[in-house]
């Protein structure tokens, strides 16, 4: 069972305040799991963290990773959390994402390391859980009849 207090504290490990200063835990569709974060931060922010880094999937999917820059919170590295078996393939999906949020302040690979270590760590519990956490596929247009006939 995964329990939101032991995901809290991993992702509290990886902080470093004030230059790194929060960790996110989501789903590839964009859905908040868990997170940890600076007390001087606020939710606000963080929201606008995760609705950053869940709209920016699709660079995670082509690239492995995404990096991001708002002007709202800073910078924003996004990494998926995957079984280290698993190879992408067409319509491949990771368990989770994480996101670490940072300013300019903090060397970047720093922050790529501790993103792949959390990562790493945290596919191990998680990858157990797979079939209950992939969305099943979207089905292709062609695959979709229409509720009305066609005239």
């Amino acid at each position: 069972m995964l329990k939101l207090s032991s995901l809290h504290t991993f992702l509290s490990r990886v902080l470093d305040p004030p230059d790194l200063h929060t960790a996110i835990l989501l789903t590839p569709a964009g859905e908040l799991i868990s997170y940890a974060s600076d007390p001087s931060r606020s939710k606000e922010d963080v929201r606008i963290a995760v609705g950053i880094s869940g709209d920016h999937f699709t660079q995670v999917e082509e690239h492995g990773f995404a990096e991001l820059d708002s002007t709202k919170v800073g910078q924003i590295y996004v990494l998926p959390v995957e079984d280290e078996k698993d190879t992408p393939v067409e319509g491949w999906q990771p368990l989770m994402l994480i996101a670490l949020n940072f300013t300019k302040d903090i060397d970047e690979q720093v922050v790529h390391l501790k993103a792949k270590a959390l990562a790493a760590h945290l596919s191990k519990s998680l990858s157990r859980y797979r079939e209950y956490l992939i969305l099943p596929p979207r089905p292709s247009p062609s695959n979709i009849s229409s509720p009305t006939p066609v005239r």
